[in-house]
């Protein structure tokens, strides 16, 4: 990469952090945020000159796009911040951002594709499903490398630097991420008004000191299983944990810092789950109780009538609940006080949290036309979102930050250490492939906890795909 200089961790009001190095020149002026509550600042700013392209950025999507793009300001500071980033930007490079229809999740790529096939520069960034179609880009030779760039800088703190290598291809970075991405990550939410009544420890405190782990988070929710007095447990009884028994268990891999596939000293990628030995086989083990504990009520992946019942944690009956961290402004007019934490560490001896990232990611074409200016509004679209960043925890919280510090550190805690994984990124090369991502919800659905011989039957087929998708 042609910019790798050591950079500073973002602060913002109230949140956690800190603070780093890093001198420029010329920098960009100073973010103007719409009101003092989205106000936030960065210790570091690109060094990237004042230009007049005259051009547009063309930017397909089939994400939020009020989170990406609005045409005016609103007296909403959400989007108000979002427009302030495109007036920055058009101020500084004389750069029009433009938002175009390029389709659904499927026929998103399959544009991009086209337009590299054609040698038209008429997209400059396409932000995709987070795997759908992706392989096909990769092996097609779609995609730019974003270590071409020499205005992007990915050690700075508003790019995800750690998620950007863990889908490293060779030594090109063809996928990339940052908070110009707001994230859909998964989380756990908790009832802290249930958690007073049970009088649990602080779920916040266990994050701060490294034992929020895998054992002390089910610990926590085997204390709440109330039965209405009826012998059938349903949506009407009250849980320590709710969820859908679906893609929020393919966390618990990341989070216990394991890999779907990994690759080695040699740049080969291969299946990692018999590499990981017993602790993944154990990892199953404790999904598998997790999901048939009495204490827990999971719904099944797809609509089965009345045999699919679900539960709203709104409504109460539930400790923790897996959700969405992009649908908690759904229960801004709920009257209920919840928590955000991370997914557990597997055990105390683990280093650090895992989020595995579900939003997709920021792909350009590899047929673009002016590297110099896709460049530089890629490094400002990641510097300008700090406002947004900080109004968009406002409108999940559903409250101003400086009433919910401990909060936002949780969801600031998530988003800064997001991660990937190449098996998920190449999930639809096959389905062996699909089916060993999706193993654990798999195992845990059928009843049946066949790990050993399900990975064996899965993994040679998957590792050809593997194989043919990375010319190895």
């Amino acid at each position: 990469m042609k910019k790798r200089i050591l950079a500073c961790i973002l602060a913002a009001i109230m949140l956690l952090s800190a603070t780093a190095c890093g001198t420029t020149t010329e920098t960009p002026q100073d973010t103007k945020a719409p009101s003092a509550e989205t106000e936030v600042e960065t210790s570091y700013k690109p060094d990237i000159a004042k230009n007049d392209y005259q051009d547009e950025f063309n930017i397909a999507t089939v994400h939020d796009k009020d989170m990406i793009l609005v045409e005016k300001t609103s007296g909403e500071p959400l989007l108000d911040a979002v427009y302030e980033r495109a007036v920055n930007i058009k101020d500084h490079l004389g750069v029009d951002l433009k938002l175009l229809d390029a389709g659904d999740w499927i026929q998103l790529p399959e544009n991009i594709k086209r337009s590299v096939m054609t040698g038209d520069d008429t997209y400059q960034l396409g932000m995709t499903h987070v795997y759908q179609g992706l392989t096909d880009l990769i092996t097609s030779n779609s995609l730019y490398d974003y270590g071409e760039f020499d205005a992007v800088n990915l050690d700075a703190p508003y790019w995800a630097g750690e998620l950007m290598e863990e889908v490293k291809i060779g030594d090109k970075y063809l996928m990339g991420h940052g908070d110009f991405f707001l994230t859909d990550a998964h989380c756990i939410l908790f009832n802290k008004d249930m958690l007073e009544e049970y009088r649990l420890e602080s779920p916040y405190a266990l994050v701060d000191n490294k034992e929020w782990t895998l054992a002390k988070f089910m610990e926590m929710a085997s204390t709440v299983a109330v039965n209405t007095g009826d012998s059938a447990w349903d949506n009407k009884d009250t849980y320590g944990l709710t969820g859908w028994g679906w893609v929020y268990l393919i966390d618990f891999i990341t989070s216990s810092n394991m890999k779907i596939v990994e690759q080695d000293e040699n740049g080969y990628y291969a299946i990692a789950y018999e590499q990981q030995g017993e602790k993944m086989s154990d990892l199953v083990e404790i999904m598998f109780e997790l999901y048939n504990a009495q204490y827990t009520f999971f719904w099944k992946s797809w609509d089965q009538g009345n045999d699919n019942l679900t539960i709203d944690f709104a409504d109460k009956t539930s400790l923790f609940a897996f959700y969405n961290t992009s649908s908690l402004s759904n229960l801004r007019g709920e009257d209920i006080r919840f928590g955000v934490l991370p997914y557990p560490m597997y055990d105390a001896k683990q280093k650090e949290y895992k989020t595995l990232n579900w939003s997709g990611m920021m792909v350009v074409p590899s047929v673009i036309k002016n590297p110099d200016m896709v460049g530089e509004v890629l490094e400002l679209l990641g510097y300008y979102t700090a406002p947004v960043k900080t109004a968009y925890y406002e409108e999940l919280l559903g409250q101003k930050i400086a009433n919910a510090p401990e909060d936002a550190k949780m969801l600031e805690l998530i988003w800064d250490t997001l991660v990937s994984d190449i098996g998920l990124i190449t999930c639809n090369s096959s389905q062996s492939m699909d089916d060993l991502v999706y193993m654990i919800p798999k195992l845990c659905e059928s009843g049946n906890n066949t790990y050993s011989s399900y990975v064996q039957r899965k993994t040679r087929s998957a590792q050809g795909a593997l194989d043919k998708v990375f010319g190895q």
